[in-house]
């Protein structure tokens, strides 16, 4: 059993179904579990990124149709691998970049409203 750690990001979606195969596809993340309305869509899903949990809301916008950016971090152990998961996908994104405040990251945008964030700690330049 995996003991979850850290925090909960609880997000958004117009349709779960396409974002969770995204995740599973370009990502790594894997599926826990999903529920599903009478007319069979996904109004509720998880997802397990490491020992932290995704929780996935199939309805749409949240209240106030909020447009701000959302960036979602990830710790993980090599930021490399995944940016050559990504590309191997077929996603686009920029390179792995070192930030002055000690982290290495990967910012990948999902297309659906949101930035993922992969980062592994490192000497601050």
């Amino acid at each position: 059993m995996v003991e979850y750690r850290g925090i909960v990001p609880y997000l958004f979606y117009d349709d779960v179904e396409a974002a969770m195969n995204w995740y599973s596809r370009v990502f790594g993340f894997v599926e826990i579990g999903r529920w599903t309305n009478d007319q069979g869509q996904i109004h509720n899903a998880e997802m397990r990124v490491g020992n932290t949990e995704l929780w996935l809301d199939g309805g749409g916008q949240p209240a106030g149709g909020d447009d701000r950016r959302r960036w979602i971090g990830v710790w993980v152990d090599d930021v490399e691998a995944m940016f050559r998961r990504v590309q191997s996908a077929g996603v686009a994104c920029d390179a792995p970049v070192d930030r002055s405040f000690g982290v290495r990251m990967l910012n990948v945008p999902d297309g659906m409203g949101h930035t993922w964030g992969f980062m592994r700690r490192v000497k601050p330049t």
